[in-house]
């Protein structure tokens, strides 16, 4: 019996007039793993949330099993207060949670005898309870998240947007639920982090159904693939390398079928008009030959029939529209990125600390005009540290850096960039480089275009934010690009377009990334900071 039926689906938001999608349907069974993608903008959170019934449909229905457990943690919905971050963690087991807090209020006073006999008959009912199990498998999943002893104990007013989201995505991952709605899970996870998460939800009893971008981790963690694409939800019975294939195969066979439809339309018309030419001819009786005028148009009239015939017949057909066709990435100029010299950067000695903690010790690298640099590590090992180094936000305990000659940095911040939520992508695009077709062409690359590209940046997901800001860099004239994490709230199709508009870029790029297939595709060094050494 499955978990959740979801049928016939369909919802909008009260201040748009267009149907965020349509008709959908799907069904998720037990130990299910499905991988729900789409472009920004599609309504992929916004399916988690009519799930959990947090908002209703215009139509259709969600049937969920009776009793079904659902685990679902919005972004950002972490407490700010004074409670160390293990203890909010914890808090998603409230069944031993009440014990904990009793027993930790009576250990100053273990010395009186009756305490002592009530705390040892608590401390049973905790054991019997799995309250120490329970203990165990909350730091077990803090850790495999990349939380270190000092960072579990921090009060969660201190912690930071990535490590909110990482402490959302350990407390759904504890939740006792049978299906688990997990929205973005890597966006704030390294390397290490990732590989962890992928073995943790193999091994998990319940099923998940997870919004993710991450196109390595769909192929190892998704067994299913629900897309969300122009209104329509599309289920694809295989993870997203099979996905792949299968969504390039319905595309080339839809294709074949309407380019054979169009070359029958074609082929009917041209024997249509032929006949009809015949008909003309016989139509009239042949100067100089006898006979009656009627029977010279009843055969025209028969000709004329056979046309009407071969152009019914193909309008007869179900009309195939013309399939959607993404417009290719343009070759793109960058006539303002002026050449620098031979080396563009050198680095001598670099070490950084945070109190006792250090972060890396006598690096030294050097890079060289037009190199693609990818800065890896686990999370806590400096990479943003290093670009805030590079562009002189923070200063180095010991060593150095050097910029070559004519270098123009360029930065993109892991929060992304404060623009102005009245003005639209293109006016802001148009505030570093004044050429509305060039701006409109860089968005457009970045898959933001059309009347998207009017509108308020503040009525934009976060993704799009993000192109936003990327193309404002590349229209900047900056030929030393200092990326952290371009890719984090970027829809797949995005991911890619950025790695095509970035291979085309003539400057040198040093970028921190968690995305494999990004690195793969674009990086020509490495630098990775897990050692803390150069």
């Amino acid at each position: 019996m499955s978990l959740l039926n979801v049928s016939h689906l369909s919802f909008r938001h009260a201040s748009q007039a267009d149907w965020l999608f349509t008709d959908v349907s799907f069904e998720v069974n037990p130990r299910d793993r499905v991988g729900l993608i789409g472009p920004n903008g599609s309504g992929k959170t916004t399916l988690l949330r009519l799930l959990t019934g947090e908002i209703q449909p215009e139509s259709g229905a969600v049937v969920a099993r009776q009793g079904l457990r659902v685990g679902y943690v919005p972004q950002e919905s972490l407490s700010s207060g004074a409670r160390p971050l293990e203890e909010e963690v914890f808090a998603v087991h409230p069944e031993v949670g009440a014990l904990r807090e009793e027993l930790r209020a009576m250990e100053p006073r273990l010395n009186e005898p009756v305490i002592a006999a009530r705390y040892a008959d608590l401390l049973s009912a905790y054991e019997a309870q799995g309250g120490f199990l329970a203990e165990a498998e909350t730091t077990r999943v803090l850790e495999g998240l990349g939380f270190d002893s000092r960072e579990r104990l921090l009060p969660t007013t201190r912690l930071s947007s990535g490590q909110r989201a990482r402490a959302e995505l350990a407390k759904l991952l504890l939740s006792p639920a049978d299906l688990l709605l997990i929205d973005e899970p890597t966006n704030h996870l390294d390397v290490q982090a990732q590989a962890w998460l992928e073995d943790y939800l193999a091994r998990l009893d319940a099923a998940y159904l997870m919004v993710s971008h991450d196109r390595a981790f769909l192929s190892r963690a998704a067994r299913r693939i629900f897309e969300i694409r122009r209104g329509r939800l599309t289920v694809f019975e295989g993870n997203y390398e099979f996905y792949r294939e299968q969504r390039a195969l319905q595309e080339r066979q839809t294709w074949e079928r309407y380019e054979a439809q169009q070359r029958r339309i074609v082929a009917a018309e041209r024997a249509a008009e032929k006949r009809m030419q015949v008909a003309r001819q016989v139509a009239t009786r042949p100067k100089g030959v006898r006979g009656n005028d009627d029977f010279y148009r009843r055969k025209a009239s028969k000709v004329q029939r056979t046309a009407r015939i071969l152009r019914e017949r193909v309008t007869r057909e179900p009309e195939m529209p013309k399939p959607w066709e993404e417009d290719p990435i343009p070759a793109l100029g960058f006539p303002n990125v002026a050449r620098t010299g031979d080396r563009a950067l050198c680095v001598e000695g670099l070490t950084k600390s945070y109190g006792a903690k250090r972060l890396f010790e006598e690096l030294t690298f050097s890079v060289r005009r037009g190199e693609r640099w990818a800065i890896t590590g686990p999370n806590g090992s400096g990479k943003t540290t290093l670009l805030r180094i590079l562009l002189g936000e923070e200063r180095p305990d010991v060593g150095q850096t050097r910029f070559g000659a004519h270098v123009k940095v360029g930065y993109y911040a892991q929060e992304g960039e404060n623009l102005d939520p009245a003005r639209s992508p293109v006016a802001l695009c148009r505030s570093v480089y004044d050429d509305e077709t060039r701006a409109r062409t860089v968005l457009g690359c970045l898959r933001l275009r059309g009347e998207r590209a009017n509108q308020p940046v503040g009525l934009m997901s976060a993704g799009e934010r993000g192109k936003v800001a990327l193309a404002r860099l590349l229209l900047s004239g900056a030929n030393l690009l200092l990326l952290d994490e371009p890719t984090n709230h970027l829809d797949l199709d995005a991911r890619e377009a950025v790695e095509g508009a970035l291979a085309q870029y003539p400057g040198t790029i040093l970028f921190v990334s968690h995305d494999r297939a990004f690195i793969e595709t674009l990086a020509d060094e490495a630098l990775d900071l897990a050692s803390g050494r150069g």
